[in-house]
């Protein structure tokens, strides 16, 4: 995926440096706000595996996640859609949910035309990173920042159509484990706490010895194996046209 680097860093105590913090990095101060871009870019791409793309098999179809796009599917996914900052194509959520009818026809008309063709538009590939310092840490460090993408509002609207078949379709196969909690609906950290609370106090009630492992693994997220996991979820039964645009979003 293409991308470039916002730096949008808070000022310094430095009056010769401005709208950016000094980075320190391979034992040297850098200052030059285009310098640090390129190192922000670096670091924030090395966080994406390269790995040997598996073969999939895309011949089995699924009625309801490869059924052709309708109305209201595109009208909840722009609703749902935050008015956050657009991406590259500088297209902002508000326009899309003040268009009318006919115009949301012609959205969904296009939308269709990716999903059939599987062929994502180069903009959509156009991704905006800005860095973020995170709270209490080193603004010299390149590992104290965290990356926002700004993405299309376009490929937004069309990601969560997707996501919400998928969704719909693991929840109500019942593909999932029920001690999944997080990434679904009616369920959140709180669900999981009051799981563990419950099992807590179901070994207390008989007296029994309750056992319990917290594992806070590092930069999780960028580790997962992507090819990996769409293989799983064609296991669950995830296939057809809905599988290729995965390759896309995740």
């Amino acid at each position: 995926m293409f991308f470039k680097i916002l730096n949008k860093l808070s000022s310094h105590t430095n009056p010769n440096v401005k709208n950016h913090e000094i980075i320190f990095h391979n034992n040297r101060y850098v200052t030059n706000p285009i310098k640090q871009s390129n190192l922000f870019a670096n670091h924030f791409s090395s966080y994406s595996l390269e790995v040997q793309p598996i073969p999939l098999d895309y011949s089995t179809e699924n009625e309801f996640l490869n059924r052709n796009i309708e109305f209201w599917e595109l009208k909840r996914a722009i609703s749902k859609t935050e008015n956050s900052t657009p991406g590259a194509d500088n297209i902002p959520s508000i326009w899309f949910k003040n268009l009318d009818d006919a115009s949301l026809l012609k959205i969904m008309g296009m939308l269709q035309q990716q999903l059939d063709s599987s062929v994502l538009p180069k903009v959509w590939e156009h991704t905006i990173i800005i860095p973020i310092p995170k709270p209490d840490k080193d603004k010299t460090k390149l590992t104290s920042y965290r990356p926002i993408a700004l993405t299309s509002v376009f490929c937004k609207i069309f990601e969560r159509i997707l996501a919400h078949r998928v969704t719909h379709f693991l929840t109500s196969q019942k593909k999932l484990n029920p001690n999944q909690h997080g990434f679904l609906p009616f369920r959140d950290n709180h669900t999981a706490i009051y799981k563990i609370y419950s099992a807590i106090s179901e070994a207390r009630k008989n007296k029994k010895i309750f056992a319990a492992v917290s594992l806070d693994i590092k930069s999780a997220y960028d580790s997962v194996h992507v090819d990996a996991l769409i293989f799983k979820c064609l296991q669950l039964g995830i296939s057809g046209k809905v599988t290729k645009w995965m390759h896309h979003f995740l």
